[in-house]
């Protein structure tokens, strides 16, 4: 009965100190920057796709830097379509004797991810801009000049998860659109 009693006091003094004329009350703390999760139930997929993406870019120019995939990890991030069309690239510049130079710029985003298929798959699309990367004569460091005056295109590519790894698997840059 004493224990109820208290807790009424408590109560009631609690109630009406809010309601005086005079309310000497601290305001309430100013809400701070907390760090949030992520809306995005898919958003570590989507950085390790990514991340893939990334070293796939890395090997890739490492492979037309060489002349060679040797040593540049480029099978480790890509497969089937990709890396063909990569050694092919690769080909073709070696028996024209050019070289590349620069890094083309991006701006990748995972516009697809379907965790649910088998494999799970998934879509990066992005704007691949190569006003700074082009290729050179090897010979006479001459600037191999491209019939298509846009540097900025739009890049698709196909990712999928082998073996719990993300891999690109086929891409396609088209020249038709820009952006």
């Amino acid at each position: 009965m004493l224990l109820t009693a208290a807790v009424i006091a408590t109560t009631v003094a609690a109630v009406t100190t809010g309601c005086t004329k005079e309310n000497k009350a601290s305001p309430p703390p100013s809400p701070t920057a907390s760090p949030t999760p992520s809306a995005d139930p898919q958003a570590a997929e989507k950085d390790a796709l990514l991340g893939v993406y990334r070293a796939f870019w890395d090997a890739q120019l490492k492979v037309y830097a060489s002349g060679s995939a040797k040593d540049t990890g480029i099978e480790k991030v890509t497969g089937d379509k990709a890396y063909s069309k990569v050694q092919t690239t690769r080909a073709y510049y070696v028996e024209r004797g050019y070289e590349v130079k620069g890094v083309p710029t991006h701006s990748p985003q995972v516009t697809a991810l379907t965790m649910a298929a088998t494999p799970p798959s998934a879509t990066i699309t992005d704007c691949l801009d190569t006003t700074d990367y082009y290729k050179v004569e090897k010979s006479t460091g001459k600037r191999v000049e491209t019939a298509d005056d846009n540097r900025r295109h739009v890049a698709t590519y196909e990712a999928l998860r082998i073996a719990g790894t993300w891999q690109i698997r086929d891409f396609d840059i088209s020249r038709d659109r820009q952006c």
